[in-house]
């Protein structure tokens, strides 16, 4: 089974890998992973997979591998819920690490989940292309576990957290962001909700 990644040990990937990128093995555990195909339509006008299809495939990838599949029918290891809750995206995170170029045909999604709270939980994904071995993506999505009947936050189930135990892996390392001192997540009274566009 696979184990989360404790903080000293994390801590001490990181200081070895200062560019922020993690090699293959350590990054992305191999359990849950889908190929997708890359559409004519996801190529941006450069000629390059756009960003809003990289969303896009991670967004099928979470749908597949999770599930529950389209309209109810299952398929992914969220079938555990029995449809006593669901899981809603809150924050996504992602980082483009390099643009992915024609003639790629598909790519390969890796999930995993390196935070598993109570009814909340992280899940970590990279987007591989043939060829490479560092993720041309990296993002991290919270999410919470909603029950069906109240739409309130529905602590996970033993079964659940044995279910999402099986995938958990380290969290990603991120660049820092534009503007801000390494460790800020709040930058200003936009970033507190106090601001104006």
């Amino acid at each position: 089974m696979k184990r989360a990644v404790h903080t000293e040990e994390y801590e001490a990937r990181r200081a070895v890998d200062r560019s922020g990128s993690l090699p293959v093995s350590d990054m992305a555990p191999t359990g849950l992973a889908v190929r997708l195909d890359v559409r004519v339509s996801d190529l941006g006008p450069d000629g390059h997979v756009n960003n809003v299809a990289h969303l896009r495939l991670l967004d099928e990838a979470r749908s597949r591998l999770l599930g529950p599949g389209p309209a109810g029918r299952g398929g992914g290891i969220l079938d555990v819920l029995g449809g006593r809750a669901r899981l809603v995206i809150g924050q996504h995170v992602v980082e483009y690490r390099r643009e992915v170029r024609p003639p790629v045909r598909s790519l390969l999604v890796r999930l995993w989940v390196p935070v598993l709270g109570s009814s909340s939980l992280a899940l970590a994904a990279a987007i591989f292309e043939d060829g490479y071995d560092d993720p041309a993506v990296v993002a991290e999505s919270g999410a919470v576990l909603l029950a069906s009947g109240t739409g309130r936050p529905w602590p996970m189930d033993g079964a659940a957290r044995e279910v999402l135990g099986r995938y958990t892996g380290p969290r990603p390392v991120f660049r820092g962001r534009v503007g801000l001192a390494p460790g800020r997540e709040h930058h200003g009274p936009v970033a507190a909700g106090r601001g104006s566009a």
